[in-house]
């Protein structure tokens, strides 16, 4: 009885002591990463070469200091894992077998492919032939001259028995010309941030400032291909512009940029994106804790008072006497049983 209580406060404080967490998906998940080539990004150690055809472009043909543009890294031929999971890193060209973040020459990631910052992110590609485009919005370096980016691919394969993975670099960095800023050239400025996810069925109202716009218009659009609208757009303020963006109905993403305007110049922002979401659980995990103390003392109070029940019941008179009254079958004989008179 002492051992399977011990048993049993064992179980109960192992479980206990486990701490609640959240699950993430599978990958290495988005983040500032510096990519690392293992043996010239040839089949090495750390995995093998990926047969992935990488296209690094710009929305835009110059580029100023401090400019907001796009640039989009087409991936396709690669090959897919069951998940399907395929990371992309946005850095410098690699030396020494590494490729830094782009943000180490003076980029500034303001919304990668997923919303967030960060120059490594991840998405699930459905085919490998159609591949996938990933698309930053960065902020040009404030000083003049050339800057090279380079792109790199991560991912799996199936079957993958010793989980091994694939990776490869675009082998053609892009070399871009960063001009001075003609002066009076209508632009976002450099503190503000966009808002990139809302819950489902939510207005958005966005405050867009600039600097040396005069007029500002804008346009959106439900995923890449929907027909382009016009929003409605207010100056709040000197330099602050305020629009409504319409709700969705789903987990659609919308997409918007501003044309902004003085009588000398003008500008078109990249493509912004907007993201709806299903609202999210918050999880308190000091409440989550005590929920699960509480259960395990409930269960070992269960175990021991069925534990008591049994041992007082092998225990009662009553019990005994009623096996006292049950036959010894291995003492008694078979009787065999007469039959009167002959068959006829």
């Amino acid at each position: 009885m002492r051992i399977s209580r011990i048993l049993l406060v064992m179980v109960c404080t192992l479980t206990l002591l486990v701490s609640p967490s959240l699950a993430k998906p599978g990958g290495q998940g988005d983040a500032d990463r510096d990519f690392s080539c293992a043996d010239s990004c040839h089949v090495g150690e750390s995995g093998g070469q990926s047969s992935a055809t990488i296209i690094i472009e710009l929305d835009r043909t110059r580029v100023f200091t401090g400019q907001t543009i796009s640039i989009s890294v087409k991936v396709s031929g690669m090959e897919l894992s069951k998940k399907g999971l395929v990371g992309v890193f946005l850095m410098t060209p690699v030396s020494n077998g590494v490729g830094k973040s782009i943000e180490h020459s003076g980029w500034t990631v303001i919304q990668d492919p997923n919303g967030g910052s960060n120059n490594f992110v991840e998405k699930p590609v459905l085919s490998s032939s159609q591949g996938a485009t990933f698309t930053w919005i960065v902020r040009a370096p404030s000083e003049t001259g050339m800057v090279s980016i380079d792109a790199a691919i991560h991912h799996g394969i199936d079957p993958n028995p010793d989980e091994i993975a694939y990776q490869a670099t675009s082998g053609q960095p892009l070399s871009i010309e960063i001009e001075p800023m003609p002066d009076d050239l209508p632009r976002i400025s450099a503190d503000w941030k966009p808002v990139s996810n809302r819950m489902i069925g939510e207005l958005m109202t966005i405050n867009l400032e600039t600097e040396d716009a005069e007029t500002v218009e804008v346009e959106w659009r439900v995923g890449e291909s929907g027909s382009v609208q016009s929003a409605e757009v207010t100056q709040a303020a000197s330099g602050t512009w305020s629009f409504t963006l319409p709700a969705t109905t789903d987990e659609a993403n919308l997409s918007w940029r501003a044309m902004m305007s003085n009588p000398a110049l003008e500008e078109t922002t990249p493509w912004f994106t907007l993201s709806s979401i299903e609202p999210g659980y918050d999880i308190d995990e000091v409440a989550l804790f005590m929920q699960s103390l509480a259960f395990g003392l409930l269960v070992a109070a269960m175990a021991i008072a069925l534990q008591r029940r049994l041992v007082s019941s092998s225990k009662s008179p009553e019990l005994a006497k009623l096996v006292s009254t049950l036959p010894e079958l291995e003492d008694s004989e078979p009787t065999t049983p007469a039959y009167g008179g002959e068959m006829s």
